[in-house]
């Protein structure tokens, strides 16, 4: 049965042109990099898979490889000269942020302890924006600022006008 994962990227929100992705009928498959902007791995998305089995290549709807444990995606769009660096878990959550021009980054891990010394270096203030459950609650103590989204949709899930309307009533200084 043929999926189109490009229309599927699209109704997401995620221009595939802004980033380093690929995708064949079945899967799209983003490029991660290490926090010195090297490529460092990668995940696959398969977003016709169910969500039960989890990091599997072949099965699972996400599958993440990296050969560095700091690997993140989003790198690529962050402007650094930004004083902000905003954190999600995932790709669709960060590129949602993207196209409001915000720099984001998502950790694609559900403990995301790892980056703390990271984070902490940055010399900005970083916010998490986070889910409502477990691994939300986890990034949101690594941050200098953590808001977790209600009503069961991530960012990921909100339509534009909603992520719109989430970052000027939690973030007016960027958008005044």
């Amino acid at each position: 049965m043929f999926m189109d994962v490009k229309k599927h990227l699209l109704e997401r929100d995620l221009n595939p042109n802004l980033y380093t992705v690929s995708w064949d009928d079945e899967t799209a498959c983003f490029a991660l990099w290490n926090l010195s902007g090297q490529y460092c791995g990668y995940q696959q998305y398969r977003p016709f898979a169910p969500k039960t089995t989890r990091n599997d290549p072949r099965e699972g709807r996400y599958f993440t490889w990296a050969k560095d444990r700091l690997a993140v995606w989003g790198l690529e769009s962050w402007d650094f000269r930004k004083d902000v660096l905003f954190v999600t878990e995932g790709v669709f959550d960060a590129c949602k942020l993207h196209n409001l021009g915000l720099p984001a980054v998502a950790v694609l891990a559900n403990d995301p302890k790892r980056l703390r010394p990271w984070l902490g270096s940055l010399a900005r203030h970083t916010v998490a924006v986070c889910d409502d459950d477990a691994a939300g609650a986890k990034l949101g103590k690594l941050c200098d600022q953590s808001l977790t989204t209600k009503g069961g949709k991530d960012l990921g899930d909100m339509t534009p006008t909603q992520v719109l309307d989430f970052v000027k009533e939690n973030f007016p200084r960027y958008f005044g």
